[in-house]
């Protein structure tokens, strides 16, 4: 039979609706699925998921986090007067990180990602978590080298706002672009370079806004920025928990 024979039938043809028939197949549908798909397969806890993201994003983390690290030591050791220049490179540690956030959106499979069991505000949470956590690892090691130069422990107070504030303002700017449906790894990646070309340009024309943590400017920055980044985090919490979509798709 040709195409056009096909359609011909197709058209023609003139079917009847039979609401009871379909009720009940309705009902069966959602009864093998209630009783037999979801008891059969169980969710997986969010550490289970967190250990997969691990697995499969760990490395890639962690040793561009390390990269960074080495390289923002190498540079600041060749600065007289280096401890007013770390919060310019520690948003290179958020720049670092974006291929890991935004693989989905890099590689044009975020629709692909969205639909599967977990949500992409599981799989940000995920990797938020993971970066974090490699950042604590490189901030220590940092703040030791910068101890350790020192030959005290005189400023620490001084060294771990210099690290915090900075991070903190960079994570919340890009959670709260991406929660608007305004975020991309482009957006992100100069919010970044935004940051630290801003805090360079305080760094020499504003020196003492480096000692002013003695007053507590620094203190009250992370203070400020805290409870934005607080605040960021509970609502990508929120989310995770209640299965909503997380910023958008284009």
């Amino acid at each position: 039979m040709r195409v056009d024979q096909i359609k011909k039938c197709l058209s023609s043809y003139e079917g009847t609706e039979n609401t009871q028939k379909m009720e009940e197949t309705i009902a069966e549908c959602r009864r093998i699925t209630r009783e037999n798909a979801t008891a059969s397969r169980p969710r997986s806890s969010f550490l289970d998921f967190l250990s997969e993201v691990l697995r499969m994003n760990g490395k890639i983390i962690l040793g561009g986090q390390m990269v960074t690290l080495v390289i923002i030591c190498l540079i600041i050791q060749m600065v007289s007067d280096y401890p007013k220049l770390i919060p310019v490179f520690i948003p290179f540690f958020i720049l670092a990180a974006l291929p890991v956030l935004f693989r989905a959106e890099i590689n044009h499979m975020s629709e692909i990602e969205l639909a599967t069991r977990n949500s992409y505000a599981q799989l940000l949470l995920a990797r938020l978590i993971i970066i974090g956590a490699a950042d604590i690892i490189c901030f220590t090691v940092l703040l030791a080298v910068e101890i350790c130069c020192f030959r005290s422990g005189m400023g620490l107070l001084n060294l771990i706002l210099y690290v915090f504030v900075p991070y903190m303002l960079c994570v919340t700017a890009m959670l709260r672009m991406i929660r608007s449906g305004k975020g991309k790894i482009i957006s992100s990646a100069m919010v970044a370079l935004t940051a630290s070309f801003l805090w360079g340009i305080t760094a020499f024309a504003i020196p003492g806004l480096y000692v002013g943590s003695a007053v507590g400017v620094w203190m009250i920055c992370f203070i400020v920025f805290g409870v934005f980044f607080i605040r960021e985090m509970e609502y990508l919490i929120s989310y995770v928990k209640e299965g909503k979509i997380y910023g958008f798709v284009a």
